[in-house]
């Protein structure tokens, strides 16, 4: 059992499917801090063998009881959309695993290998796909949830914000000025913190709304990159 889909991944592909099943229990478009747990998350959690969660999300402390055998991953302030901290997690996990898990270290390990060459093939792939389409040093504005994968993606963040209940009007005229002053191609909204946190500025500024998620979606990690990576480069394109 795992907090959310980008540990549910991580766990599926790196432990031999015949041996395990994985469920994640924040669905994917959810905020962390917004989850309230259910009866029945706890009485999955009773049955897991492990249960896997990163540090510090709010609902697994109410939780931590309640599972047989836990393991705590520290985020170290990463974005694990971005492919370099995916690989990290996925090594960081392996080992972990490992532990837990002695009997199947092996194929773990290989599982973890495999992985790895996967995601820095498509990572590369989606790289050039955006030097291709001309996405490289394009300026935005964005909520500082998405900084680091817009960062990995090659775009400019000239201006940020945080969540919805804390940006405040200044802070709008400000990153409205800046905007305009940057000439930014688009307005980068979080899915879980707050989807519509930037569509005033985006509409003041007539560019578009750009909406990605920092978890991955029932389709997988490597889909909804490349879903980040489409939704960026339409702005492009408008541009």
């Amino acid at each position: 059992m795992t907090s959310d889909t980008i540990l549910s991944g991580m766990v599926a592909a790196l432990l031999p499917p015949n041996r395990y099943s994985v469920e994640a229990m924040l669905p994917p478009g959810q905020c962390p801090g917004h989850y309230d747990v259910k009866l029945s998350d706890i009485e999955k959690m009773k049955r897991a063998a492990l249960t896997l969660s990163f540090k510090g999300i709010p609902f697994m402390n109410k939780t931590v009881l309640e599972v047989r055998a836990q393991l705590l991953v520290d985020a170290e302030d990463r974005n694990w959309m971005v492919p370099d901290s995916y690989i990290y997690g996925l090594s960081l996990l392996a080992d972990g695993l490992s532990k837990h898990f002695p009997e199947d270290r092996d194929e773990i390990m290989r599982r973890k290998n495999d992985a790895i060459r996967e995601v820095r093939a498509e990572a590369n792939t989606l790289t050039e796909k955006i030097n291709k389409r001309g996405g490289i040093g394009k300026p935005v504005i964005a909520s500082s949830m998405q900084k680091q994968t817009l960062h990995w993606m090659g775009f400019h963040v000239v201006g940020e914000y945080g969540r919805p209940e804390a940006i405040s009007a200044r802070e709008v005229v400000q990153l409205s000025k800046i905007g305009k002053d940057q000439r930014v191609i688009a307005v980068v909204d979080n899915l879980q913190s707050g989807p519509d946190t930037g569509k005033g500025i985006a509409e003041a500024l007539g560019v578009p709304h750009i909406i990605l998620t920092n978890f991955p979606s029932e389709e997988g990690y490597l889909v909804t990159l490349g879903e980040n990576v489409n939704k960026m480069l339409s702005a492009v394109v408008q541009k």
